[in-house]
């Protein structure tokens, strides 16, 4: 598949868009000159449409998990993709589930992208991620990641972000009580915007070619 020109528009596809960062890229890549095709993989559409350029495809996960080979992907091509799917153990309290939203899923979703021509993969981890790490949380995403990299897609930026500020439309009692301690950390462990996040796998998109991992620090005030 040859590169498009540079006054081409592109066609994005967006996982994880109902979350705090998946909403943040449905707001950036709507107004965003180089794109004039979003679609959002949803579980359900929302009832009012607040973007232009985004249509909301309800995606069955299951289906795509387990039977890739008769799912029909929403447009035949596609040029860049963005993840930013996960969960959290209070709304996913069962282990498989919880795996399979945070590490099959994403794996899955950078697969169908590329055998629809994908050159580009935007994906939201976590800052500690590995595979060895000692936190189950961190070990899963540090699984994704191997298992993206793995699919081999041209290029790829994986996002590991600290603590995500931002308007969840929910209280989380545990991450508020760190916020204004997150907040005056330097580096890659203070906290960092939803928006911050967002921009700045869009902005690899257009400058960045092969594997990258950004942290904290290097997105900060990225929007």
């Amino acid at each position: 598949m040859t590169e498009k020109l540079m006054n081409e528009t592109k066609t994005a596809w967006v996982a994880g868009a109902n979350g705090l960062v998946g909403q943040s890229l449905l707001r950036q890549l709507d107004k965003h000159p180089n794109y004039d095709s979003i679609v959002a993989f949803v579980r359900q559409a929302p009832k009012q449409k607040p973007f232009k350029k985004v249509r909301y495809f309800v995606c069955d996960w299951h289906a795509l998990l387990n039977s890739p080979d008769i799912f029909t992907p929403p447009t035949n091509t596609v040029d860049d993709l963005f993840c930013a799917l996960g969960s959290t153990k209070k709304k996913t309290p069962i282990k498989s589930d919880y795996y399979r939203i945070d590490v099959e899923m994403p794996i899955a979703f950078g697969k169908l992208g590329k055998s629809h021509g994908a050159r580009y993969y935007g994906v939201v981890s976590a800052h500690g991620a590995k595979s060895g790490a000692f936190s189950s949380y961190l070990k899963m995403k540090g699984v994704m990641e191997a298992g993206v990299q793995a699919l081999e897609i041209d290029n790829v930026t994986m996002a590991q972000p600290s603590l995500l500020l931002g308007d969840r439309g929910e209280f989380r009692l545990g991450e508020k009580a760190g916020e204004a301690f997150l907040k005056l950390l330097p580096g890659n462990l203070r906290a960092i915007w939803d928006h911050d996040v967002a921009a700045a796998l869009i902005n690899a998109a257009a400058t960045y070619r092969g594997y990258q991992t950004l942290r904290s620090a290097r997105m900060q005030g990225s929007f």
